[in-house]
């Protein structure tokens, strides 16, 4: 067991931003974005501020992709995963310029490691215990999801390898997950996982583990086997819903409100073949078929495509204007570093989509979160820039607040802190959703935003 003493995390100004608004006590303690989110009831007027305090500020990897929250000790308060694929670049005095150094001091990184939650009452002076899940400097983590994927009722790590690289694992939880973590091979199938999720794709009753394969530009899911311990998993467990798109962003959701879950991969809705879907919700979208052997469609399933046109996405989904059905958030999280424009956040209205884009002007938004930041009973829309070194001084969070029925304010919770794939979830269970995360790279940090009264 390794474990790291962080001292004391370090506070930062508050940004204070008052609100007409309340929270209802049904708090999830998971992220709020990984599932449909209907509003609340509003119950009082609240006072809100965000709180930045620095949980590390010199963690053991760079290239941070992984942020995963889960409660690993059962005490009810959520821990923090993160993991990442190691420093390409060393940066030196400031400068990201040797790139050999990185390369070198990536040797001596730990790929994978946990933040224990200081727990009840240690919130306004926290400290955060990091523990390392599983000693490795060359894991090259890069996609990520929670699961229970041997039914021991733990959750377990599932990790796909990032740039040039093809494996799959799950990463076993021990009784006490302060031991170490145990590796198992899933399988090599493809190459640079952006993406993974865990929960019932196929609507069979199980979970399965979907991906996302960027370089062999693949949708597909793995059964989970009888024996999760094989090693790999046998060959027919893999199967095929889409190939050639390069994409990111993935959920599994019940986005019509029809009972079955659909797969969201990209800005696509992939549905099984022989779904029912209801006539009344139908788009006027085209939707997409296997219509023959050369077909990028797996033969069980269809596509219609929400929006066309836009860069790598994130996606979040929830029922935001308040008319009981789900829309879709989307962000191009990697623009305009590997797109031809300004990073843009749209919301998207069913049954035909109709977009609402609130802005076209962000610097790699990789976080795109939903949850009722002010109470007021709808969906706030959370999104936070990345820094690369190039915007680390400029990058903001900005937070647009609901008003009800779908418009929107905007409000810059925070400047000058990047962060990348943070979530928003309930830290310090005083009922408000927080902000927890890391950055990216070069330069590397874990954070959290309170929602302070």
């Amino acid at each position: 067991m390794t474990l790291i003493s962080l001292g004391r995390a370090r506070p930062r100004e508050a940004c204070d931003l008052t609100f007409i608004s309340g929270l209802g006590d049904n708090q999830s303690q998971i992220p709020y974005s990984n599932h449909i989110i209907r509003s609340r009831t509003v119950l009082s007027v609240l006072t809100m501020r965000f709180e930045h305090h620095t949980i590390d500020d010199s963690p053991p990897c760079g290239r941070l992709f992984i942020c995963q929250p889960t409660d690993l000790t059962g005490d009810g308060y959520l821990d923090l995963i993160v993991g990442g694929m190691g420093a390409e670049d060393l940066p030196v005095l400031g400068h990201r310029n040797v790139p050999l150094l990185g390369r070198l001091f990536r040797r001596l990184e730990n790929s994978l490691f946990w933040y224990e939650n200081p727990g009840p009452d240690n919130h306004n002076d926290p400290e955060w215990k990091r523990h390392t899940l599983f000693s490795a400097s060359d894991l090259h983590a890069l996609g990520s999801a929670l699961g229970d994927v041997n039914g021991n009722g733990r959750v377990d790590l599932i990790v796909g390898q990032g740039f040039g690289a093809s494996d799959i694992y799950w990463f076993e939880q021990p009784p006490d997950p302060r031991d170490p973590w145990t590796k198992h091979l899933i399988a090599s199938d493809f190459s640079k996982y952006h993406d993974l999720a865990f929960g019932d794709v196929d609507n069979d009753g199980d979970p399965e583990i979907v991906g996302i394969s960027q370089e062999s530009e693949t949708v597909f899911y793995y059964d989970i086997p009888a024996d999760p311990y094989v090693s790999p998993w046998p060959e027919d467990q893999l199967k095929i819903v889409s190939q050639g798109v390069d994409v990111e962003g993935l959920a599994i959701v019940d986005v019509d409100g029809d009972g079955d879950n659909e797969l969201i991969a990209g800005t696509a809705i992939y549905r099984q073949a022989d779904a029912d879907i209801d006539r009344d919700w139908l788009s006027a979208q085209p939707v997409e078929v296997d219509s023959s052997e050369q077909s990028a469609l797996g033969p069980a399933w269809t596509r219609e495509h929400i929006v066309s046109g836009w860069d790598w996405t994130r996606v979040a989904v929830g029922d935001l204007d308040d008319d009981g059905e789900s829309e879709v958030v989307f962000t191009e999280g990697d623009s305009p570093t590997y797109g031809s424009h300004m990073g843009r956040l749209g919301w998207f209205d069913p049954p035909d989509w109709e977009p609402h884009i609130l802005t076209d002007d962000l610097f790699c938004p990789h976080t795109v979160q939903l949850a009722d930041f002010d109470g007021n009973g709808s969906l706030d829309i959370y999104v936070a820039e990345m820094g690369l070194d190039k915007n680390d001084k400029s990058a903001q969070h900005v937070l647009f607040r609901n008003q009800g029925g779908g418009e929107f304010r905007k409000e810059i919770v925070e400047t000058a802190i990047p962060t990348h794939e943070a979530k928003a979830i309930d830290v310090d269970k005083n009922g408000r959703p927080d902000i927890i995360g890391k950055s990216f790279e070069p330069n590397t940090h874990v954070d959290v935003w309170y929602n302070r009264p």
